[in-house]
């Protein structure tokens, strides 16, 4: 019994032995890791404090300009509806729908009828009252007549005198002319038409200048200046400069916008009233810088912007505003006029941090 006990104590030795050697051996190896980790976590915080190569490119800014865009139509500069001033019985149409007429020139012509006869008799009458004027102003230098039958004498010479003018003007609106030079658009009358004063014989257009007018709204009104130069893209595809000559003071009370007008030469007469027509008129220019929108991202505080490197090699962030938009990128402004962007890496590093600058030619920048 007592080698039972004995050899119960040498079994018991040798697992707390064993058992002791596996602990001690765990330990040892937990420390290994440990320190592998460790070192693991200094180099990369090594890697990590070495600088980042980013590929930049310089970029200069660039004048543009902004326009205001409006919808419209071309108009005539001026028309007028020429209307009968007398009565009377078409007898010569001089011009036809489409021609061209200047200031003064017979579009259609009226029958004289009886007034050629009215005016020689009120002209005889003219010569009555004279007659008997003259021998008024005799008698009563003398004292043979009284002073209220010369004044009547004088009335009636006038009155004979000025219905000579009113016959005169009656025969004169009878050649119903053209009051500037245009075309012809619309003629209402033809031979053997009776028109009375008021009717519509034909309408005449002024097509040089020529106008293209549109609505600008109350936000951009201010923005418009009298003697800007404006460009219209007709719906044509032709296009036609002029300068803005007239800007309304009063919204339209239905759209509230501004009526704007632009006016054009139109020497060769191609223009025609109600084409539509794109306006476009240059009110700001800028100096901008044209980027992808890849190289656009924001900062922490959602601000929109660029990273940017300096002459130190350190990453900056430059807030920018869109100016215009193009298919194929933006044009931004609130940077310098030379400036060097990060056009690849720009998400991998921020404002501050040191970087290896490549140009996109493989060259690293001072």
């Amino acid at each position: 019994m007592r080698r039972s006990y004995i050899l119960a104590f040498i079994f018991a030795v040798v697992v707390v032995g064993w058992v002791a050697s596996g602990q001690f051996g765990s330990d040892e190896e937990a420390q290994d890791q440990g320190a592998a980790n460790a070192s693991t976590t200094e180099a990369s915080a090594r890697a990590h404090d070495e600088p980042v190569s980013v590929r930049v490119r310089q970029r200069i800014a660039k004048e543009q300009t902004r326009n205001l865009v409006l919808r419209g139509r071309t108009e005539a500069n001026r028309w007028v509806d020429i209307k009968a001033e007398t009565k009377g019985r078409v007898t010569e149409v001089v011009a036809k729908e489409g021609a061209r007429v200047a200031r003064g020139d017979v579009i259609v012509k009226l029958a004289m009828e009886d007034r050629a006869e009215k005016l020689a008799e009120a002209e005889a009458r003219v010569r009555q009252r004279q007659i008997e004027f003259d021998a008024a102003k005799s008698l009563r230098r003398k004292g043979f007549r009284a002073e209220t039958k010369t004044a009547e004498s004088a009335a009636q010479l006038e009155a004979a005198i000025a219905y000579v003018a009113q016959i005169s003007i009656d025969i004169d609106h009878t050649e119903i002319s053209a009051p500037f030079d245009g075309v012809i658009d619309t003629r209402n009358v033809e031979l053997g038409d009776f028109v009375e004063p008021g009717d519509v014989i034909a309408r005449v257009v002024d097509q040089d200048p020529y106008l293209v007018v549109g609505q600008v709204s109350e936000l951009d009104v201010g923005r418009v200046r009298l003697g800007d130069i404006g460009v219209a893209r007709l719906a044509n595809g032709d296009t036609v400069e002029g300068r803005v000559r007239y800007i309304a003071t009063v919204a339209d009370a239905s759209t509230r916008t501004f009526r704007v007008e632009l006016e054009v030469p139109n020497r060769d007469r191609k223009l025609r009233g109600g084409v539509t027509a794109d306006i476009r008129i240059p009110v700001e220019s800028v100096q901008a810088h044209f980027l992808t929108p890849a190289l656009l991202t924001l900062d922490d505080d959602g601000i929109l912007g660029v990273r940017t490197v300096n002459g130190s090699a350190m990453v900056e962030f430059k807030p920018v505003s869109i100016f215009a938009t193009q298919t194929d990128g933006v044009w931004v402004t609130g940077l310098p006029e030379t400036v060097t962007i990060i056009t690849v890496g720009q998400e991998f590093v921020r404002h501050g941090e040191t970087v290896v600058p490549v140009t996109d030619d493989g060259e690293k920048t001072s």
